[in-house]
């Protein structure tokens, strides 16, 4: 039986509520939308005011009710970048002589893992397994192997309670009962990296509008997630204040930038209509400075990790700070000196890279829902959801 869900998640630049409906057995069909752009947040904190941050709630859910013809009175919460960190903890269980491992015992091992102390005061959203072994076999499915000793590799995601409770109390004033909340980040990982090269240690990079993520995905787990304080949004400003032209401008321009291609002038329209022209070394002389710096971020970042990753390992990029531009993509690939695929969203609306968390955040809504129900956390310590089969009742 299919059943209806709405997801919303808070971008940098952008609140996006999504209205889908699916039964578990596939990707959830996307009933409606809405998008409304906002001033995001930074540093674990909002950059409009809570009025601002209402309306654009409001905004965004109304939006997603009239293009879906679905009233919203529940809604599962991405928790964004900055309210969250990982956990990490490897435990064994031995079942004293050689048996076929039961679907209880997996659960046994992943309850085993909860039993650790946090470096930091949160909230686990999920928990999730980045591998297991058997006597020593490395595996993903471990019931039904043979054996006698299993070790787990649990990673979990832990969200800031000051978010949650804001959210609470955000959606109350819009009479909308969070059912849950969720990660967008481990949603679009689960999403767009493939499983046999989860298995290997995958890399993907989200450049957003004011922050860049790097994600470490092993299994089903985030192993690494990193927040880098820069995004597309910081090309714009450098163009706006260095060419004296408004965002609106500085926006256009940038996505009109082709990285190696020798365009004399690039033009754009100003406020008042009127079509004003840039030499391109201008342009180049903003935009690819900034550029470096951000890949050279995203470099030490994943150097910093290195460690983790295998001969195979794969890198990915998303989002719509960068690879919208074109040779973005080859230009942050030569810089970081790994070569990354931009993966399009399987999705028929909404398939662009900027809309790639979200439409992850969607997909483990459902993914979530098949397995069992995800409840919202009531109080600090508990968990709420986690993936595929390890979900609390």
């Amino acid at each position: 039986m299919k059943s209806m869900a709405a997801a919303i998640e808070f971008g940098t630049s952008k609140i996006v509520t999504l209205v889908g409906e699916g039964n578990g057995s596939g990707p959830a069909q996307l009933l409606g939308f809405g998008v409304v752009p906002y001033d995001g947040y930074s540093d674990g904190h909002w950059n409009a005011s809570d009025e601002e941050v209402e309306q654009a709630i409001m905004k965004s859910v109304r939006e997603a009710e009239l293009s879906s013809g679905r009233e919203i009175k529940e809604i599962y919460v991405g928790v964004p970048g900055d309210f969250i960190h990982l956990e990490q903890n490897e435990v064994v269980l031995d079942l004293e002589s050689e048996r076929r491992i039961t679907p209880e015992d997996v659960d046994d091992v992943m309850n085993l893992a909860l039993d650790y102390k946090n470096q930091r005061e949160g909230v686990i959203i999920h928990r999730s397994p980045a591998w297991f072994t058997v006597d020593d076999r490395r595996t993903m499915e471990p019931a039904g192997l043979k054996g006698q000793v299993i070790r787990c590799m649990a990673s979990f995601v832990v969200a800031d309670p000051t978010f949650l409770e804001d959210m609470q109390a955000r959606m109350e004033q819009q009479d909308i009962h969070i059912s849950g909340y969720l990660s967008p980040a481990l949603g679009e990982a689960l999403l767009l990296v493939p499983p046999e090269e989860r298995d290997k240690v995958a890399v993907l990079v989200d450049v957003g509008y004011l922050t860049t993520e790097v994600l470490f995905i092993q299994g089903d787990a985030l192993i690494r997630y990193k927040v880098l304080p820069m995004g597309g949004g910081h090309l714009a400003a450098d163009l706006a204040m260095e060419l004296g032209i408004t965002m609106d401008m500085a926006e256009e321009l940038k996505r009109k930038y082709t990285f190696g291609i020798g365009q004399d002038q690039l033009s754009v329209k100003d406020p008042e209509g009127q079509t004003v022209s840039f030499h391109r070394e201008n342009v180049l002389a903003v935009i690819e400075p900034r550029v470096a710096e951000l890949s050279d971020m995203v470099h030490d970042a994943i150097e910093e990790d290195a460690s983790l990753l295998s001969p195979r390992s794969t890198f990915y990029i998303t989002g719509g700070g960068l690879i919208l531009m074109r040779g973005g993509r080859e230009t942050i690939s030569s810089v970081v000196e790994r070569t990354f695929r931009a993966p399009t969203p399987p999705a028929v609306k909404l398939n662009s890279p900027a809309y790639s968390s979200a439409i992850g955040l969607l997909e483990l809504v459902y993914e979530s829902v098949s397995q069992m129900e995800i409840k919202p956390q009531e109080s600090g310590g508990k968990i709420g959801g986690f993936f595929k089969a390890f979900f609390t009742k």
